[in-house]
């Protein structure tokens, strides 16, 4: 087993000796890539075989069906009408094989196909080929068109041992019909029928080897053929056209290479019509039976490819090899295997791509017959599916096919929890994805918020006042700003921080600090008043802190409320007459203003005139 490497995005190399890697997806809202398992989100491919193996323009590939020889690769050989086996395929103690049969210049002459069929006890696993030739053998002779399917035994001890020119019989062949030249593709049916790709006739040819007739015979009158002339099928030379059958559904998948299309043909159906044509000039040989059949449903799966060669089926997914550019798609088929949607194409570096064969493991195999090459398909390990191989994956287990990484750090930003990587985690970073080569501390991050004070951060305490309005830029810590803690949202905390919660000029209490000054009486008697007040001799006449229009009801703290004080402006201590707050010099309870005797605390009235109190 050989490898190299060629790495492509989009299609660009990298070094990296062993494999060839492609990647490709398609994302998905979650993040991941609509993934086909056997391309991953993206793949390398490794070498299995190659000309040390005795490739040799390899058309196409199958693994054998035994359980106990499912690791053995048959691949079939174009340029030597032969056969590589690879036994122990794809691991440490591989090695390989090839079988030329002494008569493979006309039973397995210039090789197209291959399709095990069913076990046979002597045989084991017998296999078909078809081959594109019109019998010339190898060039020696003119064509004559006597060619068509063969049928071989797998078991190694027949496989190009038995007759091998040292007797009458001709090689190890156990069957053969002669009814198509140019075969381009072979799948097996059941027993021993199998479908054809007749190219030289254009049409789908149904064999029937029924019995087969030992190794190196050649009695062929039992045969059964049928040709399905509705079924117009087109060659393109030196190309295969390979074919499957699903034969749960009894959906044929045939890629009509010469057409760019795949067809589907439902082998089950019965509403067909058939006619002898026993006697038609293409009956090269006796049979049992020769006939048309017309009516089979059929159509057309996909169309728009570039020569489609290679096919092979996965459950319901159907895999087509381009061979004019190299690509694989595959394709979701519908319940009843007649349409199909397409999941994904991806390109691969082959020259000349063409039978495709889904191994034991589920990985997928191609031929390369231009570099003589078997290829592996293996998708890169990528845990979340998001396109990006793990070894190259920031967030190798949640997806993230963008990749992006704020503080190009070796975390993506989907499973970093510091994408900024200041120190801060993202659950408490308030600049999540802030600017880079700074840490958070006391004295560049204030409040811890994860924004960088001098450039970031427009609130360095936290609190919801912003630092221009903030009479407490870095005040405590640890509060928000509302009406309750803060009256006058200076962003200064009332409790602790704030003298003069209302913000009038007033100091709360008798501790003076800039922007207020002590109260009267050495307080503010309406701490938290209305905002937008300021204390003045107009506003406070008696400075307490109240705003005398809406909340002081004693504008001169003289004790008598506005609406009684006949000197609301003024302080007084009267309280008789008609002066009712106003001053009283004496003290005797009547105003100045109507005390006769203001001096005199005992009198203030003289009803006579007589300059004596009453």
């Amino acid at each position: 087993m050989n490898s190299r490497t060629l790495a492509f995005l989009c299609i660009f190399l990298m070094a990296s000796p062993g494999l060839i890697a492609i990647g490709s997806a398609n994302e998905t809202t979650s993040g991941r890539v609509e993934v086909v398992p056997q391309f991953g989100s993206g793949f390398d491919e490794t070498i299995i075989a190659d000309a040390s193996d005795d490739l040799s323009i390899p058309r196409d590939l199958e693994f054998h069906p035994g359980s106990n020889r499912n690791d053995e690769l048959w691949i079939v050989n174009r340029a030597t009408d032969s056969i590589s086996i690879i036994h122990n395929t794809g691991t440490e103690n591989q090695w390989s094989e090839n079988r030329q049969d002494a008569f493979a210049n006309h039973f397995m002459e210039e090789v197209s196909a291959i399709s095990f069929g069913a076990y046979n006890s002597e045989f084991d696993y017998q296999f078909g080929t078809a081959q594109e030739s019109r019998n010339t053998y190898n060039g020696q002779a003119s064509p004559n068109n006597f060619m068509g399917p063969t049928l071989w035994p797998s078991s190694l001890s027949h496989l190009a041992v038995e007759h091998q020119g040292d007797d009458s019989l001709l090689g190890s062949h156990i069957d053969m019909q002669h009814e198509s030249p140019n075969g381009m593709g072979i799948a097996h049916d059941s027993g021993n029928a199998f479908w054809y790709f007749d190219g030289y006739y254009s049409d789908l040819v149904y064999y029937d080897f029924q019995a087969d007739h030992d190794t190196g015979e050649d009695d062929h009158s039992d045969g059964i053929v049928r040709r399905y002339s509705d079924i117009v099928l087109t060659r393109w030379a030196d190309t295969s056209s390979h074919m499957v059958l699903d034969k749960g559904s009894g959906i044929l998948y045939i890629s009509d290479t010469g057409a760019n299309r795949v067809l589907w043909v439902n082998t089950d159906d019965t509403s067909v019509s058939s006619t002898n044509i026993y006697n038609d000039n293409s009956r090269l040989e006796p049979l049992e039976e020769y006939s048309e059949v017309t009516g089979m449903e059929w159509g057309v799966l996909a169309t728009g490819f570039s020569r489609p060669s290679g096919i092979a089926l996965d459950d319901d997914t159907l895999f087509i090899s381009q061979n004019g550019n190299g690509k694989i798609s595959a394709y979701d088929l519908s319940s009843n295997g007649k349409s199909a949607t397409e999941i994904k194409t991806v390109q691969t570096s082959a020259n000349s791509i063409m039978g495709l064969e889904i191994g034991p493991s589920g990985k997928m195999y191609y031929v390369d017959a231009g570099l003589d090459e078997v290829i592996r398909i293996d998708p890169f390990p990528d845990a979340d599916e998001d396109g990006i191989r793990d070894s190259l994956d920031n967030c190798p287990n949640i997806a993230n096919s963008d990749q992006e990484n704020h503080d190009s750090d070796l975390e993506g930003d989907s499973c970093d929890s510091d994408d900024d990587n200041d120190g801060i985690l993202d659950d408490l970073d308030m600049c999540r994805l802030g600017l880079t080569g700074w840490t958070s501390s006391s004295s560049t991050d204030y409040d811890g918020d994860g924004c960088d004070d001098t450039s970031e951060d427009i609130d360095d305490d936290g609190d919801t006042i912003e630092d221009f309005f903030d009479d407490c830029k870095l005040g405590e810590l640890n509060w928000l700003s509302g009406l309750i803690t803060d009256h006058d949202s200076d962003g200064c905390q009332d409790s602790s921080e704030d003298m003069d919660d209302d913000a009038d000029g007033i100091c709360d209490a008798d501790t003076i600090q800039t922007g207020c000054i002590k109260g009267w009486p050495e307080l503010d008697r309406c701490p938290l008043g209305r905002i937008g007040f300021i204390s003045n001799q107009y506003t406070d006449k008696d400075h307490d802190g109240c705003e005398d229009s809406e909340e002081d009801t004693d504008d001169d703290d003289d004790g008598h409320e506005d609406l009684v004080d006949i000197c609301p402006e003024t302080k007084g201590t009267a309280i008789y007459g008609l002066g009712v707050g106003c001053p009283d010099f004496d003290g005797d309870g009547w105003a100045d203003l109507e005390d006769m005797f203001i001096s005199e605390p005992t009198q203030w009235n003289d009803t006579d005139g007589d300059s004596y109190g009453d």
